[in-house]
């Protein structure tokens, strides 16, 4: 049986890379495991967690769920609880919410329900590690959420792979940063270049890892 501690891995790489986690992976995992709050030193951390923790449980209880737009939807809404205005709610265009990068700002037209459905739609393929990078990257690159668009990415890729065994980590090395930088950088060039390849190859090769058994 899976337990959220499992997904440690998950848990603390989205939140380090992508939100800024101050606590180690041994903290975090003692967080999850029995809610040790040795490590966090801040309520944004603890929330932040508190968050991650909620939807690793949910991923784990509905993993054999078909990924459809009210299943990304109720991920965002768990993942942006208590730091969005509007959980799980999509944005829209008269927003005016993108994402600064290095080559420029992506603003992406909003999704609506449909559209969110008919994206997820499109991404549909046998090859589970396929279908979970592409729901990553697409889903990040999209950004249909005011908050926590690449945490949701990951959790919603990660949904079909944990009943296969895997799941996919954020690339870190707590000894060279510049590896979590190349995340974000290839991210960056998918988003405004349309250069999806690299960033799959670099999850493929340094995110993909087996379940503990």
């Amino acid at each position: 049986m899976i337990i959220v501690a499992d997904l440690t891995g998950v848990v603390y790489t989205s939140g380090k890379v992508f939100d800024g986690l101050a606590v180690g992976r041994l903290d975090t995992e003692n967080f999850l495991r029995s809610g040790s709050l040795a490590g966090i030193c801040s309520r944004a951390d603890l929330a932040l967690l508190e968050d991650l923790r909620d939807v690793a449980q949910f991923v784990i209880d509905h993993h054999d769920q078909q990924v459809d737009a009210p299943y990304v939807r109720a991920i965002n809404a768990q993942i942006t609880r208590s730091g969005a205005l509007h959980p799980g709610q999509l944005r829209t265009d008269d927003q005016q919410i993108g994402v600064g990068t290095r080559y420029g700002r992506h603003m992406p037209p909003a999704l609506t329900d449909d559209g969110l459905q008919q994206l997820i739609d499109s991404l549909a393929c046998d090859d589970v590690i396929e279908n979970a990078l592409d729901l990553f990257v697409e889903l990040a690159k999209a950004q249909p959420f005011e908050d926590g668009n690449k945490r949701t990415a990951l959790f919603v890729a990660n949904s079909p792979l944990i009943g296969h065994g895997q799941m996919l980590v954020v690339p870190v090395d707590e000894n060279d940063p510049r590896l979590a930088d190349t995340v974000n950088d290839l991210l960056a060039r998918a988003y405004i270049n349309d250069e999806h390849d690299a960033v799959k190859a670099l999850m493929r090769k340094h995110g993909l890892t087996a379940l503990p058994r």
